[in-house]
């Protein structure tokens, strides 16, 4: 088991935890990491972040049978393959293909994360798939949660707090501590959280609300995706 568990509610305090010798989980439930889990679970080969559309584009020329995913505001960026809408990334579209994904949150948190020992990419998804493994983790282990441009949000708190109250009789943070109580909040009802969180809103207003219940699923899968030399594997 961990010896202690952190949260960190938003990439922008990353620097200030010193990542090294660590097992990191990054989570975007609202939703790269959501989309990330299912495209693996739908038989993609690798998923590359990076943080620009630009930088998406450059490494997808030089990469054979490799689609191109993402967004900013939310909506795909022109010229993009695929959206971060996890529902696109079906068996048919993305078996058997690399994805190169940049999205305004989770894959700049993935990227921050890169000096950790491991890096694993979690949701609602695959949850007990997550926390079975955090149960042999032996060491320090931190929840980054990706929030909302810089700032705080409720889901991946709420997230990184399932993670929390799975995992017992370890050492908490005060971060930690907050988030398990967040989601013991919220435990019964996801979809509600994620329809009445802000970013929830905000998709619901751009015409991806249903999005929000797609991604409230538990144990939709059975892995966990791992980032490794900057590609995210099983």
């Amino acid at each position: 088991m961990p010896t202690s568990i952190d949260v960190v509610f938003t990439p922008d305090l990353l620097p200030f935890s010193d990542l090294n010798g660590k097992t990191v989980v990054v989570a975007d439930i609202l939703r790269a990491t959501t989309t990330i889990t299912f495209a693996v679970a739908n038989g993609a080969t690798a998923i590359t972040p990076v943080l620009t559309p630009e930088d998406a584009f450059r490494l997808a020329a030089d990469l054979p049978n490799t689609l191109i995913g993402g967004e900013r505001g939310g909506m795909k960026v022109e010229g993009f393959d695929l959206g971060n809408s996890p529902r696109e990334y079906t068996q048919a579209v993305v078996s058997n293909r690399q994805i190169v994904l940049t999205t305004t949150n989770g894959t700049r948190t993935l990227q921050a994360c890169r000096a950790a020992e491991r890096v694993l990419v979690g949701s609602f998804f695959n949850l007990s798939a997550i926390v079975d493994q955090l149960a042999q983790v032996e060491g320090e282990l931190v929840l980054a949660c990706s929030g909302r441009e810089g700032g705080f949000c409720m889901e991946d708190t709420v997230f990184a707090g399932a993670c929390v109250a799975a995992l017992e009789k370890i050492q908490l943070t005060d971060a930690a501590e907050t988030a398990k109580i967040l989601y013991q909040t919220h435990r019964e009802d996801l979809f509600g959280m994620l329809r009445n969180c802000y970013h929830g809103q905000r998709l619901a207003s751009i015409g991806l609300g249903e999005d929000l219940e797609f991604c409230a699923q538990i144990d939709l899968v059975d892995i966990v995706p791992h980032l490794i030399d900057g590609r995210i594997i099983v």
